[in-house]
């Protein structure tokens, strides 16, 4: 089972990502993982500057991204996700849907990739955008996002 721990600090104005919507998606990512063991991902919201020298550390990309997701798996947190809310408002916006419905998505994609899913070869996307459709439709979340 996924146990999500969201720092929400850097949200202004009183905005919150549902902690029940935390529950629901570590529910149905578990599920779908068929997780025996007890999981905790830690997850925050950073700046968008954060976000820009963080890809560029990690990914050699000088640019904002959506999400960034590390595999820990030490003895506190399995995994971290990262999420820049200004781009994550921004892709809601371009895409005409709620920003709940995109940073849920981007924490289904974040966690997927935290237990080894990837995209970056189309023989691994054939195996990760099932399973991510799969978990967004559980969701009720538009899986075209």
């Amino acid at each position: 089972m996924l146990q999500i721990e969201l720092n929400q600090e850097l949200l202004k104005g009183g905005m919150r990502f549902p902690e029940k919507r935390l529950v629901q998606i570590a529910y149905e990512v578990s599920k779908a993982l068929k997780l025996k063991r007890k999981h905790n991902i830690s997850a925050a919201f950073v700046s968008e500057k954060e976000m820009k020298k963080l890809n560029l550390h990690h990914r050699g990309k000088n640019s904002v991204t959506d999400v960034l997701s590390f595999t820990l798996n030490n003895e506190d947190y399995f995994g971290e996700i990262l999420f820049s809310y200004e781009q994550a408002k921004r892709q809601a916006g371009e895409m005409k849907h709620s920003v709940r419905d995109e940073i849920s998505f981007l924490m289904v994609h974040g966690l997927l990739h935290v237990f080894g899913f990837d995209h970056e070869k189309p023989l691994e996307a054939k195996k990760m955008f099932p399973l991510q459709t799969q978990i967004l439709l559980k969701l009720g979340v538009d899986p075209r996002i």
